[in-house]
């Protein structure tokens, strides 16, 4: 039987683990395809087949789905585009929404066998602390807060509505994203991480959030295939660490002469009052992504609780221990 997997998102950092993981799959008679925005295809092997289009446009996405020869197709959307930003960003609504549903409608018309959609846990409405978070039935943009869970609120709304017009679709929801991978530095959580190490973050936070590595989302994606069941959603987190104790821990990597100082607790007001002025800094006079944003704030001060003894019994997820994976986030960030 020829298989043939698909990629959106092929170049973020969790689509590049999973290329690595589907390239290394020890089996006979497959073929992976990703596709790529323009100016991309430089970050793929050369021995993957590479389609240039956008999930904005549906017109670009005929040739990625064309599934001629093949026996089984299995599509992983990983495509979407994550924000701490405050201001309101409409390309983010049109890739993650309007992307989306192009993606599902293109695999339903080309009958995919199974879609695999990456959505996030900020998709979840968040329960009160200290309640534990877990999977839901049903998604709203108006049940969380920020954009971009706004935008993967309604995302979810929509895959579960092609789920019944036919679209075979197993939804995942992983938690903060860390990890090696990265290869184009663009996640927020990992250059957070590595800013701590090179003591770049001179204060500590209240707060913390549910970490989960790359190459476990990667893995529960991949077990999906063999064992997830249609139209359901399986939240792939790892482990909640609050800023103090993983700014601690990263102190205790450090050699001695690389020991910096200890990072004090700001209070709650000041990085309140601080975050504003460190995001428009950041953007107007830094030209750089920022790394505190007053979302960025509510999110590590929210319900961080997540559980994912759904996916361990479903589909045998285990998630390496949080420390483990920081530790490969500073030391070996590209090896996957």
């Amino acid at each position: 039987m020829r298989k043939l997997y698909l990629i959106t998102g092929a170049t973020g950092h969790l689509g590049t683990v999973l290329l690595s993981k589907l390239r290394s799959k020890k089996e006979k008679d497959y073929n992976i395809r990703v596709l790529v925005l323009p100016g991309e295809e430089s970050f793929i092997p050369d021995d993957i087949e590479c389609v240039t289009g956008d999930v904005r446009n549906i017109d670009s996405l005929d040739s990625f789905f064309d599934r001629t020869g093949y026996d089984y197709v299995a599509l992983f959307h990983c495509a979407a585009i994550v924000t701490i930003l405050s201001k309101d960003d409409s390309n983010m609504w049109d890739v993650n929404v309007g992307g989306s549903e192009n993606i599902f409608k293109k695999a339903l018309e080309n009958n995919i066998d199974r879609v695999i959609y990456v959505n996030s846990v900020h998709g979840i409405p968040e329960n009160p602390i200290p309640e534990i978070i877990t999977e839901v039935t049903e998604f709203s943009p108006d049940l969380v807060n920020g954009q971009y869970a706004k935008s993967k609120a309604a995302a979810a709304a929509l895959a579960l509505e092609y789920v019944k017009k036919g679209l075979n679709l197993i939804m995942v929801h992983p938690s903060g994203i860390i990890g090696p991978g990265d290869i184009r530095d663009n996640n927020h959580s990992v250059r957070t991480v590595r800013a701590m190490y090179y003591g770049q973050i001179p204060f500590s936070i209240k707060g913390g959030y549910d970490f989960v590595d790359s190459r476990d989302v990667a893995d529960g994606m991949i077990l999906c295939l063999e064992k997830g069941r249609i139209g359901e959603s399986y939240i792939l987190n790892g482990e909640y660490i609050s800023i103090e104790e993983m700014m601690e821990y990263i102190d205790e990597l450090r050699d001695e002469k690389d020991k910096k100082w200890k990072a004090k607790t700001v209070p709650d007001a000041l990085v309140e009052s601080f975050a504003p002025i460190s995001e428009w800094f950041s953007m107007h006079l830094g030209n750089k992504k920022p790394l505190l944003t007053p979302y960025s704030v509510q999110t590590l001060n929210s319900n961080g609780f997540f559980c994912h003894e759904k996916a361990s019994k479903e589909l045998g997820y285990h998630p390496m221990p949080i420390k483990e994976s920081i530790k490969d986030t500073i030391f070996n960030p590209y090896d996957v």
